[in-house]
C-alpha cells in the first residue's frame, strides 16, 4: 500500500467521522431547544453514543459491509415536536423534563428496534413497499419542510410561528436566521451542481468561515457569543453526561410519554419505511442485491442497543454510505470510523465543541430541509400527476398546521380516494362475446352451428375482471341496462362470467341482486358462471339471496343457452342425421372402399390419446367424450361430440399425433375413413376424394372463420 492509499484511507476515515458528529450534534440542537436548551451538552453525549451504538453495530450485521447506520433526522424532528409538548402541553420543567424527553428519546428507539427485529425476523419488510409512492414523497416533503423550520429555531432559538413573525423580522434575528437560509441554499445548490466528494467538506468549511465572520463583524468574543447564543456552549465540566444515570428513569414523568405514543408509532412507521427505502436505495446506488429483511432486522438490533444509552432512532445513511465508497471505504470501516469520531467527541470535544459556531449545525439542518423540499416539490414534480403532486403538496401543510401522524393519515385517505376514483374508471368488462360466436365444449354439426350463430346474439356475454366493489359493481350495471334498453337487440339471455374476477365485496353482492331484478323485468334470464369460487368467504346468506342461474365456468353457461336455442329452433335440427353435404359426399362411389361403419358402446375408446393420426371420422348417431389423460393419470373430460360432426381431421391434416382420446358416451355410430387408403385411391376415384377433401376444407374453414370473429369480439 503507497503513502496516497493511506492518506486517501485516513482523509476518509476523518472526513466520514466529522460529517458524523456535525449531523448528530445538529439533531440533537433540534430537540434540545427552548426549555431543554440547558440541558444541551447531555443531549448532545446521549446522541453521540446512540449514534457511536448504531454506526458499530451497522458495520457488524448489516448485509453490506460498508452500510454506515445512523441516527435519522426525520425520528428528529418528530421527536423534537413531542418534546415541545411536554413543555407546553404536560407543564414539565427542570430536571424532570429532561428526564421525560431522554426517556421517551429512548423509548422511541426501543420501540423501533423491537418492531424492526419483529418484521425482519418474519420477513414483512416488503409489505411497506405497497404505501403509495405520492404519499411516500409527500412524507419526505413534510419532513424538508419541518427540518427547515427546526434549522430556524436552533438558529434563533425562537420556534417559527404566525405569532412570533415580527420577531422573526427584527435585526438581531435576522442575523441569525438569513445566514443560515443563504447556507444552507447555497450547500444544496453546490451538492447539485458540483458533483464532487470534496463539495461538501468544502462547505462546510466555508459555512464555518462566514459564520466566524459574522461574530468578529458583531465585535463578540468567545464568551459574549457564547452567551448570545452564536457558539455552542458553553458546556458544564466534567462531561457530556454529567447529571445523567439511571435515575432518570424514576425522574420521568411516564404518564407524558405514555401520551406521546401516536408520535411513537409514527416515529416506528416511519423508521421501518425509511429503512426499506434507504436500503433499495443503496441496491440501486451499489447495483447489488441486498437481503431487505436483515437490514432490517439489523437495524432493529442496533436501535434496541442505542435505546439503552438513550440515542436516537437511526437506520441506514444514504448519503454518507455513498460518500465512504467512492472514498475507498468499502468495508466495516465506513461505519466504524463513524462510531470512533463520535467517541472521540464524546470524550475529548467538549472544549472543541465550544468554539463552533451554532449557525453551521442550524445550516446542516436548513440543508437537508431545503434538499428534501427542492428534491420532492420541485425536482419530482415533472414525474407526478396533478392529483398525485396535491397530495405531495398537502402532506407538509397538514403535518406543519396540525401534526405529521395526521398529515400522513390525510395522505393515505386522500391516496385511497384517488384511486377508488381511477379504479372505478377502469372498464371492469374485460370482453364481450355472444353465443353467435362463443362456443361451449360441445361440438357441434354444421347445422347446428347455423342455427346459433343466427339465434346466439340474443345471449350476449360479458367477460369480467378485477376487484367488482361498489363502484365497479354500479358502472356494470349501468352497462347492462344499456344493453336492456338497446331496441336493437332482441335479449332472452345475458351471461356474466366472473372466473377472472378477484374478489367481490358486500356492496357487489347487492348490486347482482338488481341485476336480477333488472333482468327479470325485461323477461331476460341472467346466468352468472365462475361465482362458486368467490363465495366461499362471503356470507351464506348473500349467497342464498342471487336468484340468478349460476354455472361453475362460462362453458356450462354458454352450452345450456345453446340447448335452448336449439330447441326453440328444433325443427331444423335433427341429431341422428348428416348434413346433407355430408351425406351427398359420402354416398360417391368412389369413397364406398374406404369407409368402414362402426358401432360403440358406452366406454369404448373411439380414438386414443397419441396414436398416430391415420383417420378421419363422421359421428352418425350418439354422443362422444373427449378427455385427456393428466399428468397423474387421472382423465379430465373436456369437451362432447354430438352426432354429425367430423373427427380429428386437424391431427391428420397437420401431421400431429392424437391430442386427446375420445370415447363413446352410450352407444354410438360413426363412418371411418381411412386416409392412407384414400391417398393411394385409383384414378378413377380421384373426384371423389376432391370432393371430400373440399368438404374437410369448407368444415376447417368454418372454424377458423368462427374462431377469427370471437377474437375479434374478444379484442385480440
Amino acid at each position: 500500500m503507497n503513502l496516497t492509499s493511506i492518506l486517501q484511507g485516513v482523509f476518509g476515515a476523518l472526513f466520514i467521522g466529522v460529517v458524523a458528529v456535525v449531523f448528530l450534534i445538529s439533531f440533537a440542537a433540534i430537540i434540545y431547544t427552548g426549555e431543554l436548551a440547558p440541558y444541551f451538552d447531555r443531549g448532545v453525549g446521549l446522541t453521540l453514543l446512540g449514534g457511536a451504538v448504531i454506526s458499530m453495530t451497522g458495520a457488524l450485521f448489516l448485509s453490506y459491509r460498508g452500510t454506515i447506520a445512523q441516527s435519522q433526522d426525520v425520528p428528529a424532528i418528530l421527536l423534537a415536536g413531542a418534546a415541545a409538548t411536554l413543555v407546553t402541553g404536560q407543564q414539565l420543567s427542570g430536571e424532570v423534563l429532561f428526564a421525560t424527553a431522554a426517556c421517551l428519546i429512548a423509548t422511541a428507539s426501543l420501540a423501533t428496534g423491537v418492531v424492526a427485529m419483529g418484521v425482519g425476523r418474519y420477513r414483512l419488510a416488503m409489505l411497506v413497499r405497497y404505501l403509495p409512492y405520492p404519499v411516500i414523497a409527500g412524507f419526505l416533503a413534510a419532513t424538508g419542510l419541518l427540518l427547515f423550520l427546526g434549522a430556524l429555531e436552533v438558529a434563533t432559538g425562537t420556534k417559527p410561528t404566525l405569532a412570533n413573525l415580527a420577531a422573526y423580522l427584527s435585526m438581531d434575528l435576522l442575523l441569525r436566521w438569513v445566514p443560515v437560509c443563504i447556507a444552507g441554499a447555497g450547500i444544496v445548490v453546490a451538492s447539485k451542481l458540483l458533483q464532487s466528494r470534496l463539495t461538501l467538506p468544502v462547505c462546510l468549511v466555508l459555512t464555518a468561515c462566514c459564520f466566524y465572520a459574522i461574530i468578529w463583524w458583531l465585535g463578540m468574543d468567545q464568551n459574549t457569543a457564547q452567551a448570545s447564543g452564536h457558539l455552542l456552549g458553553p458546556f458544564k465540566s466534567g462531561g457530556f453526561l454529567v447529571g445523567v444515570g439511571p435515575q432518570i428513569v424514576t425522574q420521568a414523568d411516564w404518564s407524558a410519554i405514555l401520551a406521546q405514543v401516536p408520535v411513537l408509532l409514527t416515529i416506528v412507521i416511519i423508521a421501518t419505511i425509511g429503512t426499506t427505502l434507504n436500503a433499495t436505495g443503496l441496491e440501486l446506488a451499489l447495483r447489488r442485491d441486498l437481503d431487505i429483511n436483515q437490514e432490517v432486522k439489523g437495524v432493529g438490533f442496533a436501535n434496541t442497543l442505542a435505546a439503552i444509552v438513550g440515542g436516537l432512532p437511526g437506520y441506514h445513511f444514504v448519503g454518507q454510505t455513498i460518500l465512504a465508497g467512492r472514498l475507498g471505504h468499502a468495508g466495516r470501516i465506513a461505519g466504524m470510523s463513524a462510531s470512533v469520531a463520535c467517541l472521540l467527541v464524546f470524550f475529548v470535544g467538549g472544549t472543541v465543541l465550544s468554539f463552533l459556531p451554532v449557525g453551521l449545525f442550524a445550516s446542516v439542518i436548513a440543508y437537508l430541509g431545503l434538499d428534501l423540499l427542492y428534491t420532492w416539490l420541485w425536482a419530482e414534480r415533472p414525474n407526478l400527476k396533478q392529483r398525485d403532486y396535491l397530495i405531495v403538496f398537502l402532506i407538509p401543510i397538514i403535518a406543519v398546521s396540525v401534526s405529521f401522524l395526521t398529515a400522513i393519515a390525510v395522505g393515505l385517505g386522500v391516496a385511497a380516494v384517488f384511486f377508488v376514483y381511477t379504479y372505478a374508471k377502469l372498464d371492469i368488462i374485460r370482453s364481450k362475446s355472444s353465443v353467435a360466436s362463443r362456443r361451449s365444449v360441445v361440438e357441434r354439426p354444421n347445422h347446428e352451428r347455423e342455427i346459433l350463430i343466427k339465434t346466439g346474439d340474443q345471449a350476449p356475454i360479458l367477460e369480467l375482471s378485477g376487484y367488482l366493489f361498489f363502484a365497479s359493481s354500479n358502472a356494470l350495471r349501468t352497462h347492462v341496462q344499456s344493453l336492456l334498453d338497446d331496441s336493437t337487440l332482441t335479449l332472452k339471455w345475458l351471461i356474466l362470467d366472473l372466473e377472472q374476477v378477484s374478489g367481490i365485496d358486500v356492496s357487489a353482492w347487492y348490486m347482482l341482486q338488481r341485476l336480477v331484478a333488472d333482468c327479470d323485468g325485461r323477461e331476460v334470464s341472467l346466468l352468472i358462471s365462475g361465482l362458486e369460487r368467490l363465495t366461499a368467504s362471503e356470507p351464506a346468506k348473500l349467497s342464498q339471496q342471487l336468484t340468478a342461474m349460476r354455472f361453475g365456468n362460462v362453458r356450462e353457461a354458454i352450452e345450456h343457452v345453446e340447448e335452448a336455442l336449439l330447441s326453440q329452433n328444433g325443427d331444423a335440427v335433427d341429431e341422428h342425421q348428416l348434413s346433407a353435404d355430408i351425406n351427398h359426399t359420402l354416398s360417391l362411389e368412389g369413397l364406398q372402399d374406404h369407409l368402414t361403419h362402426m358401432s360403440v358402446t358406452e366406454g369404448d375408446v373411439v380414438i386414443e390419446q397419441g396414436a398416430k393420426s391415420d383417420e378421419i371420422y363422421f359421428l352418425t348417431a350418439g354422443e362422444l367424450l373427449v378427455s385427456i389423460t393428466q399428468p397423474d393419470g387421472t382423465e379430465r373430460v373436456v369437451a362432447k361430440i354430438m352426432a354429425g360432426s367430423l373427427i380429428g381431421e386437424f391431427a391428420y391434416y397437420s401431421g400431429q399425433i392424437r391430442s386427446a382420446n375420445i370415447i363413446a358416451n352410450g352407444d354410438a355410430q360413426l363412418i371411418r375413413l381411412n386416409m392412407q387408403r384414400l391417398a393411394n385411391a385409383d384414378q378413377q376415384d380421384l373426384s371423389a376424394v376432391v370432393e371430400l377433401h373440399k368438404l374437410i376444407a369448407r368444415y376447417m374453414a368454418r372454424r377458423l372463420t368462427q374462431t377469427t370473429a370471437l377474437l375479434r369480439e374478444l379484442g385480440y
